[in-house]
Formats: C-alpha cells, sequence, structure tokens
C-alpha cells in the first residue's frame, strides 16, 4: 500500500517534481472561461493535451502562491501512478 505524503517543504515538492521532469506553472484560464488560476506541477510526459494555458512560474513565486491559499502538496510514495499529486489544505 502506497503512502501519502502530505507537505509544504520547499525541497519535498522540487524533489518529487524534478524526479518526474515537473515545472511549477499556474493555469492561466481552463476552457469553460473560469479563471481561478490554479497552481499545477507540469509534467511533459503526460500534460500535454490538457485544454488550458499554462503560465510557468518560478518556484519563488509557486511557493508564495502556495503560501498565501495555504495549500500542502499531497502525493503517494510508491503510488500505481508516479505523477499523481494534489493540492491539500496545508492546515488540516
Amino acid at each position: 500500500m502506497a503512502k501519502t505524503i502530505k507537505t509544504i517543504d520547499h525541497n519535498l515538492i522540487r524533489a518529487f517534481a524534478n524526479a518526474r521532469n515537473g515545472l511549477p506553472a499556474i493555469v492561466d484560464q481552463v476552457e469553460d472561461g473560469y479563471n481561478s488560476q490554479p497552481l499545477r506541477i507540469h509534467f511533459d510526459e503526460i500534460d500535454n493535451d490538457d485544454d488550458f494555458d499554462l503560465n510557468p512560474v518560478s518556484w519563488e513565486v509557486f511557493f508564495v502562491e502556495m503560501q498565501n491559499r495555504e495549500l500542502a502538496l499531497a502525493y503517494e510514495e510508491d503510488g500505481d501512478d508516479p505523477y499523481y499529486y494534489e493540492f491539500v489544505p496545508a492546515n488540516a
């Protein structure tokens, strides 16, 4: 069974992304026109067919946005999908 990791640690988040060739991004606008600017880690290997525009950002901007939105990154260690992650409330 995979272990879920929930973290706000910048080094762990970067390591998760770097191990999968992921880069920090913010969604400009989704297909239906709703513009909430959610955070994303963009993986070239799997995200090529997305229906929204990604705005690459620096890790510094990404982490400021995570902190402002009070988010943590949750991912499964040794899970079935190595690219799976989600943003969850940091204080929950």
